[in-house]
């Protein structure tokens, strides 16, 4: 399988129930996304060798790289207060962040494609429960060339109470990845348009 896309990444703020999401957002487009599970590394030792051992996940990273991070969106992400730009434009659009904001659980997904034997399929991602931290906030100045400087953000993927922490599904089709990624983020056709 080779992998040659990645786009879509959507998020949505998991209830108190710990199994449901409430309604969903796309949070920008996507650059690169890269999950790296953390494991357990436990061994038990008996008659002088290795008897058991446990390489069961622990818990997860979640690097997001995307185009743009509009301060709505930063601000559903890190639990922080959003106020709307007034309508005559004489405040702008404010994000406040306080050292008690605490981060909401989200659940997070994308969709990437891939070429197995000459044909294309789209995999979908979902992780159940991650939470996000505040990012490195870095601007450069223009120099010779432009280097554009998007987001990124990274979060700690838990494990759901019912000791799932992913899902992952195979598409032949984008429209059914998104809908499958839909689904999962509570997002219905016109919060995703």
């Amino acid at each position: 399988m080779a992998k040659i896309g990645l786009k879509y990444p959507v998020a949505a703020p998991l209830k108190a129930d710990g199994k449901t999401y409430d309604a969903g957002f796309v949070i920008a487009k996507a650059i690169k996304a890269s999950v790296t599970a953390n494991n357990n590394d436990v061994k038990l030792y008996a008659d002088d060798g290795i008897a058991e051992s446990d390489k069961s996940f622990k818990d997860g990273t979640l690097s997001l790289n995307v185009d743009d991070l509009a301060q709505s969106t930063y601000a559903k992400m890190l639990g922080h207060t959003f106020t709307e730009a007034s309508a005559d434009g004489g405040t702008p659009a404010l994000v406040t962040a306080s050292v008690s904001d605490i981060s909401p659980f989200l659940g997070v997904g994308f969709y990437g494609e891939g070429i197995r034997d000459s044909k294309p399929f789209y995999m979908a991602k979902w992780l159940r429960k991650v939470k996000f931290a505040e990012p490195n906030d870095e601007t450069d100045t223009r120099g010779e060339t432009v280097a554009f400087q998007t987001p990124t953000i990274e979060g700690t993927v838990f494990q759901g109470d019912d000791g799932v922490w992913k899902e992952q599904a195979e598409f032949a089709t984008e429209e059914e990845a998104v809908a499958w990624l839909n689904e999962k983020a509570n997002i219905t056709k016109t919060e995703a348009s």
